[in-house]
């Protein structure tokens, strides 16, 4: 049994951990460190089928949309002005 670490889209911050093909339905999580709204979808199964590289079709169960706005984004570190 593989756990998938499911991590916040904004911040990264650990979310929590889920076996692959447990969520069945829409799950929506509001990350403790940075206030982003987050919501998980399960991806729809479609069949394996070969990609152009050669390479078979692997990826992710879940899908992760990304945060809701709040407004505008300001950087986390602003640069100082040199002296």
């Amino acid at each position: 049994m593989t756990l998938q670490d499911q991590r916040c889209g904004e911040c990264r911050r650990l979310l929590f951990k889920i076996e692959p093909g447990a969520l069945s339905g829409a799950l929506s999580i509001k990350c403790p460190r940075c206030k982003a709204h987050n919501t998980l979808r399960p991806q729809s199964p479609s069949p394996k089928r070969q990609e152009r590289d050669g390479k078979d079709g692997q990826s992710a169960p879940l899908l992760q949309d990304p945060p809701a706005a709040s407004g505008p984004r300001l950087p986390r570190h602003p640069q100082r002005e040199p002296l």
